[in-house]
């Protein structure tokens, strides 16, 4: 894992936990929807039993435990990232680092943050992230 991928593991889950959260405010509006009958004459072997909101309430379930578990592992993995920017020389490099990494801000956001321009946080940013690289070769492989 290179260390770009090792410090973009909580912008992956938070954009997994984005998606989820999606997918139950779907869910829940299909389940509060009342279901259109069918006219049509049809056979069914298997008659199922379950109102159509319920599989729906179903699936909300196994999702919401789904994210109860990704929201503890995204908050483990921003302390593991943050312990892992600990230490780096230049402060400013640090928390921007900080900034992007654990706070998963964006660029913009963090150059309002700390009053700088869009273009010089970008500049630090790269800067940070090669100083990151040089002092951390092996903390990427060793969290795997």
């Amino acid at each position: 894992m290179t260390t770009k991928e090792f410090l973009n593991q909580p912008f992956e889950l938070q954009r997994l936990i984005k998606i989820k959260e999606k997918r139950i405010q779907c869910y829940r509006e299909l389940a509060s929807c009342p279901a259109s009958p069918s006219f049509e004459p049809h056979y069914a072997a298997t008659r199922n039993t379950k109102a159509p909101f319920e599989r729906y309430l179903e699936k909300i379930n196994v999702l919401e435990e789904e994210l109860i578990n990704d929201y503890a592992k995204l908050e483990y993995l921003k302390h593991e990232v943050d312990v892992a920017i600990d230490g780096m020389e230049d402060p400013i490099e640090e928390l921007v680092l900080r900034y992007r990494y654990s706070k998963l801000m964006k660029i913009g956001d963090i150059a309002r943050e700390m009053n700088y321009s869009h273009r010089w946080i970008k500049r630090v940013h790269a800067r940070a992230l090669e100083h990151f690289e040089r002092s951390h070769p092996s903390s990427p492989s060793d969290h795997c």
